[in-house]
């Protein structure tokens, strides 16, 4: 039997909006997967005895299913891969937190 393909359009929404982000935290539960990206915003106090505070300002959350997780985790990989190719090995610059745990709303962070 032979596969048929069918075309898929691509038509931006009329309030669609681009964002660029610092990064990202989430969680997820046993129903989806929550992806909220941000920018930090570095607060330079009046003094000069306190330090600087960083405020985490939250532009967007995604919600995907776990299928949708699956299909963006792989294309993340795939481009991610090629991308290093070109330019290195891109370092991480913040510590990963230590472990899963769960929220009271139910979701793992």
């Amino acid at each position: 039997m032979t596969e048929m393909r069918i075309p898929v359009k691509l038509k931006y929404a009329e309030d669609f909006v681009r964002i660029y982000a610092t990064g990202a935290i989430g969680g997820f539960n046993g129903y989806d997967f929550r992806i909220a990206f941000f920018n930090d915003i570095v607060n330079h106090p009046e003094g000069p005895s306190q330090p600087p505070t960083v405020t985490r300002e939250i532009k967007v959350e995604i919600i995907l299913s776990p299928v949708a997780l699956k299909q963006l985790t792989r294309w993340l990989n795939q481009h991610l891969t090629e991308l290093e190719k070109i330019i290195g090995e891109i370092k991480d610059q913040y510590p990963q937190p230590p472990g899963r745990r769960e929220t009271q709303s139910g979701y793992y962070v």
